[in-house]
Formats: C-alpha cells, sequence, structure tokens
C-alpha cells in the first residue's frame, strides 16, 4: 500500500542568521546618514560660498560708490579724513570708512622732513568690511588725486607738524590745532601731520598729547607756539612729546637739634631739570599733607631732576644753585619714560610751635601758617591750616598727630582759640623756617594780650 506523501514545513531562519540581517539594515542606514550629512555640508558651504561671494561684490560696489563719493569733495575736507558710516544693503549692515590723505611727491609718504613736506597729491581709500566676513575678503580701494591747475592758490603753503620724543621716534595720534579752525589733524605713524593749502601768515598751533598720554618737556600735556607758512613753501615744526615718567618723594624731618629723624608728611614739591623753561610745581590732590608726593607727570630727561619740598622758587634750600648735587634738602632722580624712579627722601626744615594758655599747652586751637613770600596760582600766600594737639602743637585734625616739617621759607603764624567764651588770637609774624641741623622753635600764649572775636583766617 503506498504511503501518503507529507509536506516539510516551512524552515524557520536561525537566530544568529537574524542577527546579522540586522547588523546589515543598520550599516546601511549609517551609510545613509553619512552620504546625507555629506551632501546637507556640500549644500551648506555651496550657499555659504554664494553668500560670501554675493558680499563680496556688494563691498567693492560700495567700494566704488565711495571712492566717486570722495573725488568729487574738496581738497580741503580730504586731508587727514577718516570717517565710518554705515550702509545696509539686501538686509545686510556693511561698513565703509573713508581715509584721505595728501602725499609728498617725493617720499610717497605724508614726510614732515624737510624738503618732503609739500603736498603733491592726494590718496583716497575706501575699505567695506561687513559682520561674519573673512579679515582677507573686505573690500579695498586705494586712488591717487592729482589737485588741478588753480585748485591749490599758490600763495598758499603747507604746514607739517612733526612730533618726536627723546629718542626721536616718532609720536603718533597727537591732536594738532590752529587758526581759529584752520587746520585740525592728528598726527599719524610717522609722527606726522601735514596742513596743505593754507594762507600765508602766523599761526598759534596748539599741540595736544593728552589722548596719546605724552607731556612735552615742561611735564605739560599741551604747548601752543607761534608758527609761520609762507606762500608756495612748505614748512616744517617739530615738537618734543613722550610718555611721562614719575617720582615718588618721601619726607623727614630733625627732632630738635638731636640725631634723630622722624617721618614727616607734605602737599607739595618743585621738579626741575635744565630741559625744562621753567620748573614744575606739583601738588597732592586738595592740597592735602601725604607721606609720599609723586612728582609726575615728568618728561623723561636722561638727565636727573632736582627736587625740593614746596612749590615756589622762595622753598629751594639751594636757590643759588638750581641743579646741586646733594645739596641738604634737596634730592636728585632721573625720571623713567612711562615708569616710576626708585623713592627719594626729602628732609623738611622743623617748626617747633607750641600753642599754650599760660604754661600749659592748649588743644582744639586753629593754627594757619602763611608763607610770606609763596603766592598760589590765584595769587594768594600759601596758607596751611592746623589744629593744635594735646601738646598744643600744630597736627591734623583727624589724626592728632604733629606736623613738624614746612617747606623752606619764612612764615607769618597765627593762633586762635575759644578762650572762657571769648574768641582770642595772636600772631607771630614773622619766623625763619630754614634749617636742617634745628628746629625753629616759638610759643603763642592766648591768655592774654590778644585780638578778641576774630579767629585766625
Amino acid at each position: 500500500m503506498p504511503h501518503a506523501m507529507t509536506s516539510d514545513p516551512a524552515r524557520t531562519p536561525a537566530s544568529n542568521e537574524q542577527g546579522f540581517i540586522l547588523m546589515e539594515v543598520l550599516v546601511s542606514a549609517m551609510v545613509l546618514v553619512i552620504a546625507s550629512a555629506g551632501v546637507v555640508m556640500l549644500l551648506q558651504t555651496t550657499v555659504s560660498a554664494q553668500s560670501e561671494q554675493r558680499h563680496g561684490t556688494e563691498a567693492y560696489a560700495l567700494a566704488q560708490e565711495d571712492q566717486a563719493r570722495l573725488t568729487s569733495m574738496r581738497l580741503s575736507t580730504l586731508n587727514h579724513l577718516d570717517e565710518e558710516r554705515t550702509v545696509t544693503l539686501n538686509k545686510t549692515q556693511f561698513k565703509v570708512r573713508s581715509l584721505g590723505l595728501f602725499i609728498n611727491d617725493v617720499t610717497s609718504t605724508p614726510s614732515c622732513g624737510a624738503g618732503t613736506s609739500s603736498s603733491d597729491y592726494v590718496q583716497i581709500t575706501s575699505i567695506v568690511t561687513w559682520k561674519g566676513m573673512n579679515t582677507a575678503e573686505k573690500a579695498k580701494i586705494v586712488s591717487i588725486l592729482s589737485p588741478s591747475n588753480g585748485s591749490l592758490d599758490p600763495n598758499n603753503g603747507t604746514l607739517a607738524i612733526s612730533v618726536m620724543n627723546l629718542q626721536q621716534a616718532p609720536m603718533a595720534n597727537v591732536h594738532a590745532t590752529g587758526g581759529n579752525g584752520a587746520f585740525d589733524g592728528y598726527t599719524d605713524a610717522a609722527g606726522c601731520a601735514i596742513f596743505p593749502d593754507l594762507p600765508g601768515g602766523n599761526y598759534t598751533a596748539t599741540i595736544s598729547g593728552e589722548a596719546a598720554g605724552l607731556v612735552n618737556k615742561d611735564g605739560k600735556a599741551s604747548e601752543q607756539k607761534v608758527v609761520p607758512v609762507v606762500g608756495g613753501d612748505p614748512k616744517t615744526v617739530t615738537f618734543e612729546f613722550d610718555r611721562p615718567g614719575t617720582i615718588p618723594v618721601n619726607f623727614k624731618y630733625r627732632v630738635g637739634s638731636s640725631s634723630e629723624f622722624k617721618l614727616a608728611t607734605a602737599d607739595s614739591v618743585v621738579a626741575y631739570n635744565p630741559g625744562m623753561t621753567a620748573a614744575k610745581a606739583i601738588w597732592t590732590a586738595d592740597t592735602i599733607r601725604e607721606p609720599t608726593v609723586s612728582a609726575t607727570p615728568l618728561f623723561p630727561f636722561t638727565s636727573t631732576y632736582f627736587l625740593y619740598a614746596g612749590s615756589c622758587a622762595s622753598n629751594n634750600p639751594n636757590p643759588e644753585d638750581k641743579n646741586p648735587s646733594g645739596a641738604a634738602g634737596t634730592a636728585s632722580a632721573v625720571a623713567l619714560a612711562g615708569g616710576t624712579a626708585t623713592p627719594v627722601t626729602l628732609q623738611l626744615p622743623a617748626l617747633n610751635l607750641v600753642v599754650k594758655k599760660g604754661s600749659a599747652a592748649l588743644a582744639g586751637a586753629k593754627v594757619t601758617i602763611t608763607d610770606k613770600v609763596c603766592k598760589e596760582a590765584k595769587g594768594n600766600f600759601v596758607k596751611r591750616t592746623y589744629t593744635s594737639n594735646a601738646a598744643g602743637m600744630p597736627s591734623t585734625s583727624s589724626t592728632g598727630i604733629e606736623e613738624l616739617g614746612l617747606p623752606w621759607g619764612t612764615y607769618e603764624l597765627c593762633a586762635s582759640a575759644d578762650i572762657s567764651g571769648t574768641i582770642r588770637r595772636k600772631k607771630v609774624s614773622s619766623i625763619a623756617v630754614q634749617s636742617l641741623a634745628a628746629a625753629a622753635t616759638t610759643s603763642i600764649d592766648l591768655s592774654s594780650g590778644t585780638e578778641n572775636g576774630v579767629p585766625c583766617p
């Protein structure tokens, strides 16, 4: 009897085969993702490149437009022109910088040297930038304009301002103005500012190094000088400015005639160098007495400064020699360009003043010490005010510390106080405080023989 035929059930894949298939799917998916990312990046790069190309084309067009604008401006306006404006184009903001400069035909630079300060042609520059750009992609156009015949008056001249430091290196960013607005500009990297087409005559030039942090030989941020301009003839005028230095000054006084010294405070010092036109008086802020007074700003001469306490020539302990070597009551130091020197110490003549009521020291009296020769800027004699302490000696009211050191000089003393409900005052008309070997000594008794009702000024 024949056997019945049966069919085999469907063959089920093994589990390891299923895992292999899954891996194939995952790898295929990753390849697809990577390929897609590459395509996206390529598209982004292409779009970015097209955008930058468009920005570059627009920037160059703006630079050309700015060049056309500059060529239509007056020659006098173009000299030292440096302006920036914002232009929005297709929702992109572009910065357009416009520059103008008169150039010498001999040096092809705005030179201030002798014979090279004429202004033969004008260089105009247009620079266009935009946010996010590659720095190498900015649009820049430089052109040269030759002044046409008759555009510059042959009766007019050129003034060149040259600013150098002590080592004859150029000083940039120094402001030069003059002639009630006839010229106004700043020195360039070569320390030069050229002002062409000026009518002949004398101009008062004001040179200011304040913006650049510079001072002249007198330690001032600005300087004025009358400069001549001759028709058809370039004129170069040189100024010296440099980075200022500082010399810290400390103080001491002798106790009586002993060999003991104590630290002192002061409110002013005078600094002098033979290269200056006049000595420089330096005061502390609000004329407050300080243990250290910084003599600054000072021009950095290679030779030393001579320093003494006070604010006038009458305070000079050695008036016959303005630059002594180690004279008593003086000090010397070199000011470093842009730096601070090692502190020096000045000895002050001492005043041993005691305010009394009878034989007892009087505290709380007002004491004024007025220099009989030295005047301040407003024309008043220099006056210093103190309060007597428990020992009856002049002191600062806040600390009660005795203030015995004074600049070399001759003084008027005044003391006043409320004695039993009456204001009493008394003066010492003149006392010389000029000895470094021993203190000048005096006393004021407010118990009798005083003026009533008026305190010391």
